[in-house]
């Protein structure tokens, strides 16, 4: 009796263990990163508008244009962005880490050969305030 318990044990551990690992990282994670998010930049007030689309917006306050757009392509933790056009595109894409938390977004870059990008990018966004609902 007390091995057919132990047995049964051991097997609903397993299958509770081999679920949460296979589980672990296959969530959708493009969610978390939609929105609108801001962060200052060299004194100027920066918008990254993330869509559910995969479509991406870069616009500094003060000016009537869109600097930069694109598309984005993400795969678990990691973001890459292509740009498609703007004053500060470029041609090359640039892939980060993310990590998303309730009031923030951060990038941390994996390669980037895009200086201008990678400045802007690395570091803590905040989700910006109009996005909040």
């Amino acid at each position: 009796m007390k091995s057919a318990i132990f047995t049964r044990t051991l097997l609903l551990i397993t299958a509770l263990l081999f679920s949460i690992l296979t589980c672990y990282g296959q969530n959708d994670t493009s969610e978390p990163v939609v929105g609108k998010w801001t962060k200052l930049f060299n004194e100027r007030s920066v918008t990254f508008t993330i869509s559910s689309d995969n479509k991406y917006q870069v616009e500094f306050a003060g000016d009537a244009e869109i600097d930069v757009w694109g598309s984005y392509v993400i795969s678990g933790t990691q973001i890459t962005f292509n740009d498609e056009g703007g004053d500060y595109s470029s041609d090359e894409a640039g892939v980060y880490e993310f990590k998303v938390s309730d009031t923030s977004l951060t990038f941390t870059q994996v390669d980037d050969p895009v200086y201008g990008r990678s400045i802007l990018l690395e570091g803590s966004w905040s989700k910006a305030k109009d996005a909040e609902k």
